[in-house]
């Protein structure tokens, strides 16, 4: 997502909300990275300069208990492998049972092709472009909110999914950032150990969207996932 000062006044505005319907997470990046691997920890060594730090230092309440974003990245970063399994399955129940709405981007196809979403009671997707969403937000947001209160939102687009997330929260429905969880359940499903390639998938900075495009679903699994889609906002 190219910089857009709207989206950075209303992430701000997510940050410091004060609804009590609202859970933020932020990145566990600030004490012990002894649970990461080499790589996770010296990328986030990298990111977090002293600059960084006090950035963020100015804009986080300090007397607040955060959540960890990392929930949607259980895999890749640990070092500890055995616990993903774990991890997923706890994940999983977020959805267990329950209508879900997909709003996700136009290569993205989460849980298309594994069984992440199988215990799911249904599954329906808003299509939105893959990259630059947020150019286009108020019209995703106002067909997100033709949909029933009672449906779970699981959104996956960058920056705009978490101001989505937070503007449908607000609104009455439950509605989570769900981010990397796809992608990271792929790699666990594979056994690697870096960021690799996914078929007919979408992974920033690893493929490209048109690439991607290019490729062809398997006929069965694209049947399922195209009776899944409700509409696309591109």
């Amino acid at each position: 997502q190219k910089v857009d000062n709207r989206l950075a006044t209303k992430l701000e505005e997510v940050l410091k909300s004060k609804d009590d319907r609202i859970l933020i997470a932020i990145a566990n990046n600030y004490g012990s990275l002894d649970s990461y691997t080499e790589s996770a920890a010296n990328d986030i060594r990298k990111y977090m300069t002293r600059r960084v730090r006090q950035e963020h230092m100015t804009l986080l309440d300090m007397s607040r208990e955060y959540y960890d974003a990392y929930l949607s990245r259980p895999y890749l970063m640990y070092k500890d492998k055995e616990h993903a399994r774990i991890r997923f399955e706890c994940v999983k129940k977020i959805w267990d049972g329950r209508e879900v709405v997909l709003i996700e981007g136009e290569m993205t196809r989460m849980g298309v092709g594994n069984d992440l979403l199988d215990k799911a009671a249904s599954v329906q997707r808003i299509i939105a472009p893959t990259e630059q969403a947020f150019d286009i937000y108020d019209d995703i947001l106002v067909e997100a909110k033709k949909q029933s209160k009672e449906k779970l939102f699981l959104i996956v687009l960058g920056p705009t999914a978490t101001v989505l997330a937070y503007d449908l929260a607000v609104c009455g429905y439950q509605a989570i950032d769900i981010g990397q969880i796809d992608n990271e359940y792929e790699w666990y499903m594979k056994g690697v150990e870096e960021r690799c390639s996914i078929p007919y998938k979408y992974v920033h900075r690893i493929n490209d969207v048109e690439k991607v495009r290019e490729e062809k679903l398997p006929e069965l699994v694209e049947r399922e996932y195209l009776r899944q889609i409700i509409c696309s906002v591109i």
